[in-house]
């Protein structure tokens, strides 16, 4: 297994100045520039972001930005210019990251249900590691192997035990995600026959999108635990602990605080992980913490109206393009983060903000206090949408464009994805146009 390439310098005092000044005044410009609705993200941020997390994490620790965080090629590029690798889930993941500047051999690829396909271009590109889920998947990526004539590396993902920090939705435990214990120990012993492929260490994911850090510490022990079970007549090059890290998005949300997990990665417990033996690499894949806080998404008011008592803003943007807000993918739905123009001699009146969509989960936030003169044209912002935003969405609900996205840095802003009109995606649809003529594209 060849070692991790070396990095630029991306420690905390690289993560560079303060957050650029994105005032609502700022925003209107964007918004009047680029149209809504849309995205715009703040490069200080994620590169703020980025630096904690060096300056938290141990020593010589490698991070990998999962790409499904935020896929836009621009983002994976910032965080491949700060020295990041990428987790990926897909060949279209794996083609991106590779496009947006991130080496092959700083690539680890997760999935419950990785293909034939799948399997044969890792091992192609040769990436650093394909994080394996199951007997079964090992030993088709061994076969893949030895018939192209290649050697891969791989990463047994361990599903632990129930405990007191397991994941939102009950992810840990029984599930699709990796394999017990004694399943890991059957694939170490029968490790010689799988060549070429090499097992070269172990992974896990804690948890999803928490914000208290008593849970990374609990789990980590818990992983820390069976690696040292799991051990003995076997010493592991590269220890993934996968990441989870949460970054505010509700309003009543707090940030996660960095210090007792540094204090427990830096701690006596770490240095028994190996027993003894050299130490290995440690992995960390983060991506909410470092794109959630620095996305915003704009939306203006189309109508608004009040019916039994209660005022509803109708919006021109909505759950097609921000899913998150509906409680998806956090198993729950609160309050989120909103802003809107400034009130007008301090009055204010609880607020319901809908989309456009013809459908009751198109709701982004309720009762917000906004000020008692909102009307059709004015500005909402929506704060912590940098991660599992637009590209987690379902874009051609009910045929509205796709959202333009806005990176800016400093003073400069760039239009990193242009408007969709949904005619361009319905053209994608025709058996005669030319992207149906090569369906499945895979890198070489």
């Amino acid at each position: 297994m060849a070692e991790l390439p070396d990095i630029p310098n991306a420690g905390a005092g690289a993560a560079g100045g303060g957050a650029a000044n994105l005032s609502h005044a700022r925003l209107e410009e964007i918004a009047e520039r680029y149209g809504t609705s849309c995205f715009v993200y703040d490069a200080a941020v994620m590169r703020q972001a980025a630096g904690r997390l060096r300056a938290a994490l141990p020593e010589g620790a490698t991070l990998f930005y999962p790409v499904k965080a935020n896929p836009n090629p621009a983002i994976v590029g910032l965080f491949a210019g700060l020295g990041f690798g990428a987790e990926v889930a897909s060949r279209g993941e794996l083609a991106l990251a590779m496009a947006a500047g991130i080496p092959a051999k700083r690539i680890v690829w997760s999935g419950p249900a990785k293909t034939d396909d799948d399997l044969a271009a890792a091992v192609k590109v040769g990436i650093y590691a394909i994080q394996i889920e199951s007997r079964g998947e090992i030993e088709r990526l061994a076969a893949i192997a030895a018939r192209l004539e290649r050697p891969a590396t791989a990463v047994l993902r361990l599903d632990l035990p129930q405990d007191a920090g397991a994941r939102r939705g009950d992810w840990a435990g029984a599930s699709s995600f990796g394999m017990d214990e004694a399943t890991a120990a059957a694939i170490l012993g029968a490790r010689d026959r799988l060549a070429p492929v090499e097992i070269v260490g172990f992974h896990n994911h804690p948890t999803s999108g928490s914000l208290n850090a008593a849970d990374f510490i609990r789990r980590f022990a818990t992983f820390i635990e069976a690696v040292r079970r799991l051990s003995k007549g076997f010493a592991p090059r590269f220890i993934n602990f996968g990441g989870g890290f949460g970054a505010p998005f509700y309003a009543d949300d707090s940030a996660l605080d960095l210090d007792p997990i540094t204090a427990f990665l830096r701690g006596p417990e770490m240095q028994t992980i190996c027993g003894g033996g050299p130490p290995p690499q440690l992995g960390f894949e983060m991506g909410r913490y470092v794109t959630g806080p620095a996305g915003r998404y704009l939306a203006r008011v189309v109508a608004v109206k009040r019916t039994a008592g209660r005022r509803f803003a109708a919006l021109d943007g909505g759950i097609h393009h921000l899913m998150v807000v509906s409680g998806t993918l956090r198993f729950l739905r609160r309050p989120v983060a909103v802003v809107g123009p400034p009130r007008k001699g301090g009055d204010s009146e609880p607020t319901e903000l809908t989309g456009p969509l013809c459908a009751p989960t198109d709701r982004l936030a309720s009762a917000v206090l906004l000020s008692t003169a909102l009307a059709p044209g004015d500005l909402i912002v929506f704060s912590g949408c940098g991660a599992y935003g637009k590209h987690a969405s379902p874009l051609n609900f009910l045929g509205h464009d796709w959202p333009p996205e806005i990176l800016v840095d400093g003073d400069e802003e760039r239009l990193i994805a242009r408007r969709v009109r949904f005619e361009e995606v319905l053209a994608l649809q025709s058996p005669n146009h030319p992207a149906a003529a090569e369906p499945g594209r895979v890198p070489p």
